[in-house]
């Protein structure tokens, strides 16, 4: 086989190696794979470049093999003989022969520079993709950046909330252990008053009729009473430097509480605060709402009249439209429907148990939540209640400490001093003690509750009319009632607590919820 001929050939094999190469670069699944494809082309077609080089050069040397052979055929035959006519024929075959050769040559050459253009053009695209996917994966990069920061920044929010709830929890925890103290401090001076008069009864009873023991009753009368007098003295002037003595309208001489007294009954005074109905609202998911009381609307004296109770005061008269409101605190029942219903989280039970048990560790929000659930299920408005709603309700229209009377007695709540079974451990079922006179239960003790009010830290430009004093600092909530753990200090309806974040959760924080009619 000629060099012409095997050069060909391998130009031939080469060519079908580059249409391979170049089906596989158009079918390639990634660019990576597509510019690889590519490279190995080129390889091909610079290798067919240089065969193409060498059957040129193979053919100019049979050109000139060919015109050398002219010649001699110009000889006469004389001077060749009788092979001059085979040399002549065998000469235009060859040439024949070449110039097919190069006629087809060229259209490979033809074909591979084509090749080569689509080749430049499927490179170039690869090279485009590669940077598609480059931009691509900055502008994912810069996006998941983007989406990082901001959940980075919503749980530092959320870490500052925890703390700022903690901060208030350990308030809360100091104050109701300096309240413990107080009262253990005031419990053990009454016992020693009581010794003491006991003791004077005793020495009285046994020089009763002698003259010496009289002048020593009435000196010891006289001391008692200069000292009585100096201390309620010291005291008054005391408080009067904290604060000024405000006084009522008609009368010069500040209102003080009048003294428990055991001797006499008290009379509860009584407003007109009518129940209208007890209903309960149906759910558009088949359960019943919680049950409510509809209470008619009125005037009452809101706040207290003791003049050391800062954040009760000035008490001033509140008009009310007529509105309903939960017999109980809501339970762990009520709520659960909602958090199971919205895929809000179940709030822990402390393990004392769900059910009728009031739903504790329940922040503002989501108390404020179910609120506007129940609306959706109902098709009736719901909302925490304000807090005059809420002491308007609570306290039943009586003007007493409790509105069971003046004394704590026995087993009428589940608070720090109670006398239930529940006293200082945990929280009781709703409904397990007698309601007020407007059939509301634990208005006292229990669980405290959320209010819709924003904070004023007194009652002073208070509003005599509205549902709600509009205003104040949002950013807390007024937390009204008592709990399981509250001492008797804290136990009266006109209590307020103002330092609860819309964040906090406690296990003796609860709601109970208003329907505007």
């Amino acid at each position: 086989m000629s060099s012409i001929t095997q050069a060909k050939a391998e130009a031939q094999k080469l060519i079908r190696r580059y249409n391979k190469l170049q089906a596989e670069a158009k079918t390639a699944n990634t660019a990576e794979e597509a510019a690889r494809k590519a490279t190995e082309a080129e390889k091909v077609v610079s290798q067919i470049s240089a065969l193409q080089l060498a059957i040129t050069k193979l053919q100019t040397k049979d050109k000139t093999y060919a015109a050398k052979k002219t010649v001699v055929d110009k000889k006469t035959p004389a001077q060749t003989g009788a092979k001059t006519t085979f040399g002549k024929s065998a000469l235009e075959d060859r040439m024949s022969h070449l110039e097919e050769a190069q006629k087809r040559t060229r259209a490979q050459i033809d074909q591979l520079n084509r090749a080569k253009a689509q080749l430049t053009h499927l490179k170039q695209k690869a090279e485009k993709s590669a940077a598609n996917v480059v931009e691509q994966g900055r502008a994912n990069e810069e996006k998941l950046q983007q989406e990082l920061a901001k959940l980075i920044k919503k749980k530092e929010a959320e870490h500052q909330n925890l703390r700022q709830e903690l901060d208030a929890i350990r308030q809360q925890a100091k104050k109701e252990a300096e309240l413990l103290k107080v009262q253990r401090d005031a419990a053990r001076a009454m016992m020693e008053k009581q010794k003491l008069r006991e003791k004077e009864q005793s020495y009285a009873s046994l020089h009763h009729g002698s003259h010496k023991g009289l002048l020593m009753g009435v000196a010891i009368g006289i001391i008692s009473s200069l000292i009585l007098g100096g201390l309620l003295v010291s005291f008054f002037t005391s408080q009067n430097k904290v604060e000024p003595v405000k006084t009522n309208p008609t009368s010069k001489i500040p209102i003080m509480e009048k003294p428990q007294t055991t001797a006499k009954k008290v009379e509860l005074q009584k407003q007109n605060i009518k129940v209208l109905s007890r209903f309960y609202d149906k759910l558009k998911q088949g359960e019943n709402g919680p049950k409510m009381v509809k209470l008619s609307g009125g005037t009452f004296m809101m706040g207290s009249k003791i003049f050391t109770h800062s954040k009760e005061r000035p008490q001033h008269k509140v008009t009310l439209r007529r509105f309903s409101i939960s017999r109980y605190e809501i339970t762990f029942d009520e709520y659960d429907l909602f958090a199971k219903a919205t895929d809000n989280p179940l709030p822990e039970d402390m393990g004392w148990g769900r059910g009728k048990q009031p739903v504790i560790n329940v922040n503002w929000n989501e108390a404020t939540k179910y609120t506007k659930w129940l609306t959706e299920q109902t098709n009736h408005k719901y909302r925490l209640p304000s807090e005059r709603e809420w002491e308007y309700a609570a306290s039943a229209g009586i003007e007493a400490r409790y509105w069971w009377g003046q004394n704590i007695g026995q087993n009428q709540a589940n608070c720090g001093i109670c006398g239930s079974k529940w006293d200082g451990l945990q929280t009781s079922p709703v409904g397990s003690f007698s309601p007020n006179p407007l059939d509301l239960y634990d208005t006292i003790g229990n669980v405290m509750e959320w209010t819709d009010s924003c904070v004023h830290h007194s009652y002073q430009g208070a509003p005599s009319t509205g549902q709600k004093w509009e205003g104040g600092n949002c950013s807390l909530r007024v937390v009204r009632g008592s709990s399981y753990i509250t001492g008797e200090n804290g136990l009266r309806i006109t209590k307020r607590i103002l330092d609860f974040s819309t964040g906090i959760r406690l296990d003796r924080l609860g709601f109970r919820v208003v329907r505007v009619d």
